[in-house]
């Protein structure tokens, strides 16, 4: 089974200071086991700020394993659709949402699940994305999350 990957949790591996370094690690080993382990184009671009150069980013996927997933013009559209409906819910100063909206259309299209440290980016508007979240951060508000301690394996 195919899983992506956010950049929230992308950092969390690549971090060991980060808080669910531990929890990141243990589910990329056991989703690694069922199948690829995706980030797309708007993830690579939002890690691509910790790293010094294109060479260094690659490198670090290339360890982890981490494939890039090319995009879909479903996916695309499916992001422009969850975003037109948060910008008529909400009228904020948050314009850097757009992101998430490409990250959660693009696994929502594939009907793959996604591992992430801000479930609450992707539960309202993509309801049915599998997400994959520490237990640190999962909430009781929804049925679509699964929050898997590093003892325990995917629940199917």
């Amino acid at each position: 089974m195919t899983t992506f990957l956010d950049s929230s949790i992308l950092i969390s591996l690549i971090k060991a200071a980060e808080s669910n370094h531990q929890w990141a690690v243990d589910q990329f080993n056991i989703r690694k086991q069922q199948g690829p382990v995706i980030i797309s184009d708007v993830v690579y671009s939002e890690i691509s700020v910790t790293f010094r150069d294109v060479a260094e980013v690659n490198h670090a996927l290339g360890v982890l394993g981490v494939e890039r997933y090319p995009g879909s013009d479903e996916a695309l559209v499916g992001a422009g659709r969850a975003y037109l409906k948060y910008k008529g819910v909400n009228r904020g100063p948050k314009n850097s949402l757009l992101p998430d909206f490409f990250i959660g259309a693009e696994a929502s299209q594939e009907k793959a699940p996604l591992m992430t440290n801000n479930q609450k980016d992707f539960l309202k508007y993509f309801p049915d994305l599998e997400l994959i979240v520490p237990p640190t951060t999962a909430t009781n508000f929804s049925k679509s999350f699964i929050p898997l301690g590093p003892a325990e394996g995917p629940k199917e």
